[in-house]
């Protein structure tokens, strides 16, 4: 071992040695040094200078302090035959401002000739620009005076990534058997499918469901849209089935196009945000989550409180219908509000919105119908914005400002004038004024995510509501148009070891009824010594549009007070016996004299934590007493997600299940993958099975080499990498493990990764005479994937990674490598299983 590492410490000496310098000269070495032990054979010249690339043209890395900025084109130049080399510009002065540099604050700029190949090294005081000719990189590091602040965060679009061409295609299947039932309950199924096509720029979408319940199979396509981005307009062009802003008006589904401002082309861009669905289940229930009137969200949830944070919502805004379904036919309902903050934009920062097309909200009435929107930051933390919206018979007319300020949050106010015709005769108009609050308290360590109030005059329609009202009046008179809506959320962190509160409020009011929309939710929750208990409240009730009915849980009550709902509940962790295993209690009590208690044990298991399993008992108390149970385990591969649960009560049986994942066709083939993302990384590891990706659950290259990381981020740097734990496998090397992409929307792009397939093997060289090959011989095997090299080390021992089983080398050393021999060699195959094969080799 001692000659292995001598081996590999002389390889990392001389790698450290070739690097380049474009201002010091810092890594010659002395070759006196080594011939303390080898004063025959030595030959290092190769290595002993600083420049190891001759001048000319490289593509390189440009990295700005530090930052990757571009991988362009420059040319390389050395002024002195023993003189280092330097990037030579012609247009220098447009290059350095292409860098962020602010090329008027630079004298030393003013007489430059552009036409000329300059060398830019003294332009900028302070500056230092460093040549790593290993990696083929140029890093500049320049003082912040003379750098734009905006072009640190900057990703040119020159980087942006369209990816290559491939077909797509998410599904989610789940099902539940009824074993047994009390209820006549049947089978069903539910299919979520999302399906694509790349070409270029383009992107082709699809949203389709098939629900089976009942006997009876429903089928919709919610949305097919193709879909390209405008870089010099910082925009998003949508064709097909697609949905209206919801920054001034509620958003609606319409066919037909959209144009709008995509925020996550600037440096400083967030994504969008789903909410968190909360709620009880009195029993082994089924969540199903409508928006706009289509299932987006179909999932089956054990006895007691959920929470769905994992949701795609299809558009930025209009709320969620929320239906919980228990296995004894009843029904909870409650509507869970979604909408945008406050609105504020930068200063200088314009945002255009406009679509026109076909509304398909409706069931039979779809006339066509124009939204347009514009929203501009002003000085002083202002803006203003304001919006149209325009059908035959509707129009409207929204101004609004936000105003930043400061320590005290952000206000939004804005007034909408409409005027509505309908077919009975009636001609409507009126305003509606909203009010938009959002704030964060450091200090206090408070978050108001959206405080909102708007209130609506008698004769003010929304464009949904009039177009519902056109559709069907009878159906929409049960509650008329919406009078007020008052939504907020609150949370409220008290520090280490006191816990956090949140609040979660929702009411509205109608026209044409005296009930009242409520949703309230209330919860504190903490831990101590890694057990975490929570408390919490949920009320809900609302009106059911669709029969007059008010409330949801099918109680024949006549003083129906809506739904309340106290829990407890507590989890403890099992260290030291089941490590990353939980015990869960739970006690809950409704205002119907209702209560729950459940105890369970979940975790997850395998050495990658991907296989999830989850145990519960429940006892009902009251009409009288019952109790439930269930067991599922959860496993995220490389192919997809399976789950599969029991579930059981006095009355049922039933077994749930289900399947999901991504298929991704592309020109190497087809890579199965888990659930796909609006944009994705294709790796590419050609022969290496079974490598980890970091941050991907159970994610790891298939047997040609192939996987998919599934959640990428748009227009930003994404860092895709292998997993260390590739150095256990004998046969695979990589030349990199690292790539660094940047997609934009919806792209699939290639993360490609060098690899050598085959085994690392230390040889011991000798000569026919039985001398070993000398000391810093340089060598290289010519494989499929590529030109392997090394260098020889003490006593002839050369150190090779990726080598077949059997193979030829070529060696050479003396001055200017005029010496050479030929190894011919083959593996023995009782070693191939070991970390590091070790053979003797004669070169001849």
């Amino acid at each position: 071992m001692t000659q292995v590492r001598l081996a590999l410490a002389l390889a990392s000496g001389v790698a450290l040695g070739v690097g380049s310098n474009a201002h010091a000269r810092d890594s010659v070495f002395n070759p006196a040094l080594l011939e303390i032990d080898h004063p025959m054979n030595i030959d290092i010249r190769q290595f002993n200078r600083t420049n190891t690339l001759p001048a000319g043209e490289y593509k390189v890395d440009l990295y700005i302090n530090g930052k990757l900025l571009d991988r362009r084109m420059v040319t390389f130049v050395q002024d002195k035959p023993d003189g280092e080399l330097h990037p030579c510009f012609t247009e220098v002065k447009e290059t350095l401002k292409s860098f962020g540099v602010k090329v008027d604050a630079l004298k030393t700029l003013e007489n430059v000739d552009d036409k000329a190949c300059i060398n830019p090294v003294p332009l900028i005081d302070g500056a230092v620009w460093t040549l790593d000719a290993d990696k083929l990189t140029l890093a500049l590091s320049v003082p912040q005076i003379y750098l734009d602040i905006a072009a640190r965060d900057t990703i040119p679009p020159s980087r942006w990534d369209e990816g290559i061409t491939a077909l797509m295609m998410n599904y989610d299947l789940s099902g539940t058997h009824t074993v047994k039932s009390d209820y006549d309950e049947s089978d069903y199924y539910y299919l979520n499918l999302q399906n694509g096509f790349n070409l270029g720029a383009w992107r082709l979408r699809n949203y389709s469901t098939l629900n089976h319940s009942d006997g009876r199979t429903d089928y919709h396509s919610i949305s097919s849209y193709v879909q390209r981005d405008i870089a010099v307009l910082r925009s998003q062009v949508m064709l097909g089935d697609t949905w209206t802003a919801s920054d001034v008006f509620d958003s609606t589904q319409i066919r037909g196009a959209r144009l709008y401002t995509d925020d996550d082309m600037l440096p400083s861009s967030q994504n969008g945000f789903a909410p968190v669905v909360r709620g009880v289940a009195r029993t082994n229930a089924t969540v199903i989550i409508k928006q706009n009137g289509y299932v987006i969200y179909q999932s089956a949830v054990p006895q007691g409180a959920f929470a769905i944070t994992d949701m795609n919502t299809t558009n930025s805004g209009g709320d969620l219908d929320v239906t919980i379904k228990e296995e004894d036919g009843s029904e909870q309902h409650f509507t869970q509000p979604y909408a945008s903050l406050a609105i504020l934009k930068r200063e200088g920062q314009t945002d255009v919105d406009i679509s026109v097309g076909e509304l398909r909200n409706q069931d039979h009435f779809t006339p066509n119908v124009l939204q347009a929107q514009i929203l501009h930051g002003l000085p002083w933390g202002m803006t203003v914005y304001g919006g149209v919206q325009a059908a035959e018979d509707y129009d409207s007319l929204a101004l609004g400002m936000g105003k930043d300020l400061g320590d005290i949050g952000a206000i939004s106010f804005d007034v909408t004038h409409a005027r509505a015709r309908f077919d009975d005769g009636d001609d409507e108009s009126g305003q509606s004024y909203r009010f938009l609050y959002s704030k964060r308290f450091d200090e206090t360590d408070t978050n108001f995510r959206l405080v909102g109030y708007r209130y609506s005059t008698q004769g003010y329609y929304s464009m949904n509501e009039w177009a519902q009202r056109q559709d069907d009046a009878s159906d929409f008179w049960i509650s008329g148009n919406r009078r007020s809506r008052l939504e907020g959320t609150w949370t409220q962190s008290f520090g280490n070891g006191w816990g956090n509160l949140y609040l979660t409020v929702s009411r509205q009011q109608y026209w044409k009824t005296d009930e009242v929309e409520r949703l309230v939710q209330l919860g504190y929750s903490n831990y101590w010594h890694r057990i975490s208990w929570n408390i919490s409240w949920n009320y809900t009730d609302s009106i059911n549009h669709s029969s007059g009915y008010y409330g949801h849980n099918n109680h024949d009550d006549s003083n129906y007070d809506g739904e309340q709902i106290f829990m407890l509940s507590v989890s403890i962790p099992l260290s030291g016996w089941m490590e990353n295993s939980y015990v869960n209690y739970s006690l809950t009590q409704n205002n119907h004299n209702e209560s729950t208690m459940q105890a369970g044990l979940n975790g997850t298991l395998l050495e990658g934590h991907n296989l999830s399993y989850n145990l519960q008992e429940s006892w009902i108390s009251s009409p009288e007493d019952t109790y439930s149970g269930s067991a599922g385990l959860s496993y995220d591969g490389t192919y997809g997600s399976v789950n599969g649960s029991y579930d059981y009560s006095r009355g049922s049986q039933r077994l749930n299940y289900g399947v999901k994942g991504g298929v991704l066709v592309h020109a190497d083939g087809v890579t199965f993958s888990q659930q796909l993302g609006e944009t994705v990384a294709l790796i590419k590891a050609p022969g290496a099975e079974g490598m980890g990706i970091d941050n991907a659950t159970g994610v790891s290259t298939d047997w040609r080499g192939y996987t998919v990381k599934t959640q990428m981020t748009p227009y930003d740097e994404n860092r895709v990498s292998i997993s260390s734990d590739y150095f256990e496998k004998a046969n695979v090397e990589l030349e990199n493990s690292v790539v660094n992409i940047v997609p934009t929307r919806g792209a699939v792009v290639r993360a490609e990764f060098v690899t050598h397939v085959g085994y690392r093997v230390l040889f011991n060289v000798h000569l026919p005479d039985g001398a070993s090959v000398p000391f810093g011989a340089m060598a290289s095997a010519e494989l499929e994937s590529g030109t392997v090299t090394g260098i020889v080390g003490d006593n002839g021992d050369l150190y090779l990674s990726g080598m077949p089983i059997e193979g030829t080398l070529s060696l050479r050393w003396g001055e200017s490598s005029a010496k050479t021999c030929h190894v011919s060699y083959r593996l023995d195959e009782k070693q191939l299983k070991d970390g590091l094969i070790q053979t003797p080799a004669s070169c001849r």
